[in-house]
């Protein structure tokens, strides 16, 4: 069951950014909007010894987010979201920062290029040549994480795909907050909760996407990673709440990858809204950080010790 400070933040967070968002007519405006948000203290709540250091990897500006237990020779690789056209880099940073703490790694935040100025293929362009660069740097794959949140679930996905294209390594694993997978819109929760989701509506949703795929092909895999072919992918963690447009997103997503044989958690969480794991004030936030550490410490070991019996 949901929590009583769950139900209140969704209250508010219905007035202060779905109510606010429905009224934006412009992408300046949902950026002015979120940027306001952005700054409003109560949602931010970073943590303690976070350092933020700009740098760049294959010319794409990114920010190194550290913590005093941040080791050097783990990355969690962050795609953040925001609808393709937007940053919130206050709550991410403290989300990733949290993460990173947690499971003894560095940061990395991908700031890739934003629509509608730079519209698809400019995002996942951006990501991929990063983790490339990566690579090219010397950094170990298995010793990479992918996670995203939104837009930056499907760009975690969509990276996965280029790199098995690419005959790539692949990261040691990948965390979907909230994926945005089916650009088609065909999940019926898009309908069911365009009514009750505390965060956008349908018509805030769609502008979005068409600022970003413009008149591409929205079932386009590399668009939206729901339509491609899921084989031999690293091990996945999805989560979505109940009360979200995007739920069927996450949940069929969860179904094609556990079909073609990969390493697939899933967890829907009752009551949260959409990307409820940045709001750390949200008991529930805390809960699936616990799981997603779990996660990652458990995925970068047998990672690594799949390296070993290669090598040995």
């Amino acid at each position: 069951m949901d929590s009583w400070r769950n139900r209140a933040f969704n209250k508010v967070l219905f007035r202060i950014m779905r109510q606010r968002l429905a009224n934006c007519e412009s992408t300046e405006e949902m950026r002015d909007l979120i940027l306001s948000i952005d700054n409003y203290g109560p949602f931010i709540a970073a943590p303690k010894g976070m350092e933020i250091t700009p740098t760049r990897f294959s010319d794409v500006a990114c920010d190194w987010v550290d913590m005093p237990k941040s080791s050097g020779n783990k990355i969690i690789l962050y795609f953040h979201g925001g609808g393709f056209c937007f940053h919130s880099p206050k709550i991410h940073s403290a989300f990733l920062a949290r993460l990173a703490n947690y499971t003894n790694a560095r940061g990395l935040m991908v700031n890739y290029r934003l629509a509608p100025e730079n519209p698809y293929p400019a995002a996942p362009d951006d990501c991929f040549a990063v983790y490339r660069g990566l690579l090219v740097k010397g950094y170990h794959p298995h010793q990479i994480f992918f996670a995203g949140d939104s837009a930056g679930g499907n760009l975690v996905l969509t990276t996965m795909l280029r790199i098995r294209a690419a005959k790539l390594p692949q990261p040691a694993g990948g965390i979907l907050m909230s994926p945005v997978t089916d650009m088609a819109v065909t999940g019926a929760s898009a309908f069911k909760k365009c009514k009750d989701d505390p965060f956008f509506d349908l018509s805030t949703l769609l502008l979005m996407r068409n600022n970003y795929i413009g008149m591409q092909n929205p079932c386009d895999p590399d668009i939206s990673p729901y339509y491609a072919d899921h084989h031999d992918l690293p091990p996945t963690f999805i989560t979505a709440g109940t009360e979200e447009l995007l739920m069927d997103d996450a949940t069929h997503l969860a179904e094609r990858l556990g079909q073609a044989g990969n390493d697939v958690t899933i967890n829907v969480v009752k009551g949260v809204p959409h990307v409820y794991p940045l709001f750390y004030q949200l008991s529930e936030a805390r809960d699936a950080l616990k799981l997603m550490t779990a996660f990652v410490r458990e995925k970068f070991k047998q990672a690594g010790e799949s390296i070993d019996k290669k090598a040995s």
